[in-house]
C-alpha cells in the first residue's frame, strides 16, 4: 500500500503522507511536553550531577568525548537556547545533541 501512494503522489506530498502519522507523537522533541525535562536532564548531565546516567552511559559518553566549548562555557545560555531556540546552537552542536542520549529524560534512560 505504501508503494502505491509513492508511485501516485508527487514527492513532497508523499513525504508528508509518510511522515504525518509520526508528527507530534514524540513528546520528547523540541516544543513537545517533555522537552523541558529533557533539557533539565541534559544540564544536570553536563554539570556531572547525574551519576545514574554516567553509570549507564559512561562508556558511550567517553567515546563521544566532551561537549563542545560553545555548549559548556555558559550552561545557562545553552539551557535557554535549547528551551527557546535550539537552532541558534548551530548545526554541529545540534547534530551532537540529536543522537546523544544526554537529552533523554531520566525516565527513559536504560
Amino acid at each position: 500500500m505504501f508503494r502505491h501512494f509513492e508511485k501516485r503522489l508527487p514527492p513532497d506530498d508523499f513525504l508528508l503522507f509518510a511522515g504525518a502519522p509520526r508528527i507530534g507523537t514524540n513528546s520528547r522533541h523540541y516544543g513537545m511536553p517533555k522537552w523541558p525535562a529533557c533539557v533539565e536532564a541534559a544540564m544536570r548531565r553536563l554539570r556531572g550531577e547525574d551519576e545514574d546516567f554516567l553509570h549507564e552511559w559512561g562508556d558511550l559518553m567517553t567515546r563521544i568525548g566532551p561537549a563542545p566549548a560553545f555548549v559548556t562555557t555558559d550552561l545557562g545560555t545553552t539551557r535557554k537556547l535549547l528551551l527557546e531556540s535550539p537552532w541558534e546552537l548551530g548545526d554541529e552542536n545540534l547534530g551532537r545533541f540529536a543522537w546523544n542520549p544526554i537529552l533523554e529524560p531520566p525516565d527513559t534512560t536504560p
